[in-house]
């Protein structure tokens, strides 16, 4: 479960966050993640609530919004999004793709009380 593995990472760095910001207790993380990282939501909040557990976070709720994979064609230019993972441009059939979106992995946000 490489879930685990990144939200242990993530984590070091939202007790970072807070402690830089005098946080006494976390109730709210959100994240965004990208759907090309192949990271479960589940899986995901299933390993922050075991690394929260005993700290200001233990009970913080953890929200995921996922990023749609976005790429652009080098052929064409054409910008579009995967739904199906099938890595060709949808317009001309090209696999020269540059990744707009879709790798991110992001803390968007910390709420917490000082």
């Amino acid at each position: 479960m490489h879930e685990l593995t990144v939200v242990s990472n993530i984590f070091k760095t939202i007790l970072k966050a807070a402690d830089e910001n005098n946080l006494k207790s976390i109730s709210r993380i959100t994240l965004k993640v990208g759907r090309q990282r192949h990271l479960a939501p589940d899986l995901m909040k299933f390993a922050f609530d075991s690394v929260a557990k005993n700290t200001i976070a233990a009970g913080a709720l953890l929200d995921i919004e996922r990023v749609d994979i976005k790429l652009r064609c080098r052929s064409c230019g054409l910008d579009f999004i995967i739904e199906d993972n099938i890595y060709l441009c949808i317009s001309c059939g090209s696999a020269q793709l540059e990744t707009i979106s879709g790798k991110d992995l992001l803390i968007e946000s910390i709420e917490g009380e000082v």
